[in-house]
């Protein structure tokens, strides 16, 4: 069983003078509210109730087959964000939502989550994963997706015995999506034509499908609300995975939990990219010739692809779309009344943009 929640915030808030900047050192004067990170803030609104999710994930990751909560622990219990359970119960309590229901519910979202990262993880051959060696790596390719399958069925499972035909019929409409997503990423992989608009198409199914189903808490709100929400979600999520893109290219694996630049070795056409190509044709022919047969594999070309599309002002650019998503998921929310959960929901949009540097 992992720390509480209520550890987690006060061990944040700890901080060491050797290893604290100066620019955050000042402000330990400040009242604590202040001092409190987004992610922290909006931690510790929901304590027990993401306590409550660590437990339902345990018991949801048991089986009497030993291997399977090995292989899932390796990912689950690696030190995740838990952004979409926290995503989750914020909703939940800022619709007036409490039934219990809603622990399911986040903890089946972060299943479907790790299930999504154990196989990308084969299909990309990635080494690192929350700052550890990929499951695959440690257990092989066979068990790694098999557990991913096995966290895929006991989500639904666990939605399902809800006994909310909505819960379920949205999942799976989510689910669905989220495939959709991964099999289309994979089939364009390689190919170099820099569209914004299959991009998106990508992104709203790979990552704000389930985001927005989250933030709708399963649909089981007042359905007026639970639209407000998803479309909430549904911003964050393209908020969320174009910062991801953005710290693909901007952090190592020491602080992002995997190498740099990795998009771009799996022939990845992200935001970044697509937007440096945009803003400097003459780029478009350089990386054309250099990826004609297939990703880079020489680091030095890697290196200075990666420089160019900074150079470029891919990061930046990409930054503002961020930006304009994050402004769009905070105007959704004006259909919820004021409260405390509502504004941690805007801090955690914000704090998706921030993050990045």
């Amino acid at each position: 069983m992992t720390e509480s929640m209520h550890d987690v915030a006060l061990q944040t808030l700890t901080l060491d003078p050797e290893r604290t900047p100066d620019h955050q050192r000042d402000k330990r004067d400040q009242p604590a509210d202040v001092q409190l990170p987004p992610v922290v803030a909006a931690m510790a609104l929901v304590a027990d109730e993401l306590a409550e999710v660590e437990a339902r994930l345990g018991q949801l990751l048991q089986s009497t087959v030993a291997i399977i909560p090995q292989v899932g622990g390796h990912l689950t219990f690696a030190g995740g964000k838990r952004f979409r359970p926290m995503v989750t119960l914020l909703a939940a309590k800022a619709a007036g939502y409490a039934s219990d229901k809603r622990i399911t519910v986040a903890a089946a979202a972060e299943l479907l989550h790790t299930a999504t990262l154990l196989h990308d993880d084969v299909i990309d051959e990635g080494e690192f994963r929350r700052g550890r060696p990929a499951a695959r790596l440690r257990y092989g390719n066979g068990l790694a997706v098999l557990t991913g399958d096995y966290c895929y069925a006991r989500a639904l499972q666990a939605v399902a015995y809800l006994g909310e035909s909505r819960a379920i019929q949205t999942m799976a409409d989510a689910v669905t999506r989220m495939a959709e997503g991964e099999v289309a990423q994979l089939h364009v992989a390689g190919d170099w034509d820099f569209d914004t608009a299959r991009y998106y198409m990508v992104i709203d199914r790979k990552t704000a499908a389930l985001i927005s189903w989250c933030s709708a808490v399963a649909h089981l709100v007042e359905p007026a609300r639970a639209e407000a929400l998803a479309r909430y979600g549904r911003e964050v999520g393209y908020a969320f995975q174009i910062a991801d893109d953005i710290i693909d290219y901007s952090l190592d694996v020491h602080e992002s939990g995997k190498a740099r630049g990795q998009d771009l070795r799996e022939g990845k056409a992200t935001l970044p990219l697509i937007l440096a190509c945009e803003y400097r044709p003459s780029l478009r022919g350089r990386l054309e010739s250099l990826l004609r047969d297939g990703p880079p594999v020489d680091e030095d070309d890697h290196a200075e692809l990666v420089e160019r599309v900074i150079a470029a002002g891919g990061l930046d650019g990409a930054r503002r779309a961020a930006d304009a998503h994050v402004d769009a998921a905070v105007e959704a929310l004006g259909a919820l009344p004021p409260s405390p959960a509502r504004a941690a929901l805007e801090q955690l949009a914000r704090y998706i943009v921030r993050r990045t540097g």
